[in-house]
C-alpha cells in the first residue's frame, strides 16, 4: 500500500448503530453515540453499493475490484433467519488495524476464483476508507500501511459471486472506526473543492474541478439530505450524512473526466478532470 492511501474518506463525526441491518442514514439524531476515542473502535451498520461506472474506463475500475465484477445485490429479507456480521477492529500503534470478525447463520468460503451464488454461503469483503483491500473466508485479517490519523473499516458479506447480500435495504455489514499511530504521516492536499447541497439541489450548479495526475485531491461534500456519494471509475463510495461533512480524499492516477453521482438521488454531484 502506498505511503498516502490512494482514497481516504474522513467523517466528521463517527456514529453507532446497533439495529441489525438497518440504514444508518435513517437513524434519528438521538440514537447516535460518538466513538469512544480511547479505543478508535465501534461498530455499525452500514450501506455499500458495488456498481460498474458507465464509459471507456470500465475495465481499470474492474481491475482495481480485483477483476470481478459486482452486479446487483442479494436480497435476503425474507429468509426466516438472516445472516449477521459484527467487528472488532484494534489499531496495532504500528500503522496497522487488527480486525477480529463474527459472522454468523452463513458457511465461509474462499473468495476466489468466484463461484456461483449458493444460498448459505459467502465470503467478507474488507474495505479501508472507501476502497476494497481484500476478500476473505476468514473471522481475522490485519490491515497494514495505513496513516496516521482517523480510518474507517467496513466488512460486508458477500455471495460466491462477490453480490453484496441486502436485508431491508441495506447491506449486511458492519463498520469501524479507528484512530492509527505509527504509520506514515497524512500528506496535505495538493487542491480542495467543496460541494454543498440544500433540499436536493447543488448550490451553485454542477461544477468541474480540475487536478493533475498524481495529485491528492481533497473534495468536502455537505448536505442537508443523507445519501451517499460514489465516485466513478475510481470506484469510491462514501456515506453522507444529514449536517455531517464527508470528506472524500483521492490520489488521482488516471487522467481523464470522471463523474461523482449522489447515489439514491441518481443524479450527477460534480466532475473530476485530471490532466
Amino acid at each position: 500500500m502506498k505511503p498516502r492511501m490512494k482514497a481516504v474518506l474522513l467523517l466528521a463525526l463517527a456514529t453507532v448503530l446497533t439495529a441489525c441491518g438497518s440504514d444508518i442514514s435513517e437513524v434519528e439524531e438521538d440514537q447516535l453515540q460518538p466513538v469512544t476515542a480511547a479505543t478508535g473502535a465501534t461498530v455499525t451498520m452500514e450501506m455499500v453499493d458495488h456498481e460498474m461506472a458507465d464509459g471507456d474506463m470500465a475495465d481499470h475500475e474492474m481491475a482495481d475490484s480485483g477483476g470481478h465484477e459486482h452486479g446487483q445485490p442479494i436480497d435476503l429479507t425474507g429468509l426466516p433467519v438472516l445472516p449477521g456480521v459484527s467487528l472488532n477492529a484494534e489499531p496495532d500503534g504500528t500503522g496497522g488495524v487488527m480486525l477480529e470478525i463474527g459472522v454468523s447463520d452463513l458457511e465461509l468460503v474462499p473468495a476466489d476464483p468466484p463461484e456461483e451464488h449458493r444460498q448459505g454461503q459467502g465470503h467478507v469483503h474488507v474495505a479501508v476508507d472507501g476502497s476494497s483491500v481484500a476478500m476473505i473466508a476468514e473471522t481475522t485479517y490485519h490491515v497494514t500501511g495505513l496513516t496516521d490519523g482517523r480510518h474507517t473499516v467496513m466488512v460486508a458479506l458477500s455471495a460466491n459471486d462477490h453480490r453484496d447480500y441486502y436485508a431491508n435495504g441495506s447491506a449486511i455489514s458492519a463498520m469501524a472506526v479507528v484512530e492509527v499511530t505509527g504509520g506514515a504521516p497524512v500528506s496535505e492536499p495538493d487542491a480542495r473543492f467543496e460541494v454543498e447541497l440544500e433540499g436536493g439541489v447543488i448550490a451553485g450548479g454542477i461544477q468541474r474541478f480540475g487536478a493533475s495526475v498524481g495529485d491528492l485531491v481533497e473534495i468536502t461534500v455537505r448536505s442537508d439530505v443523507a445519501d451517499s456519494v460514489h465516485l466513478h471509475v475510481y470506484d469510491l463510495k462514501v456515506p453522507l450524512h444529514e449536517g455531517m461533512p464527508a470528506v472524500l480524499l483521492v490520489e488521482v492516477d488516471i487522467p481523464g473526466v470522471f463523474e461523482a453521482e449522489l447515489h439514491e438521488a441518481g443524479f450527477k454531484l460534480f466532475e473530476l478532470a485530471v490532466s
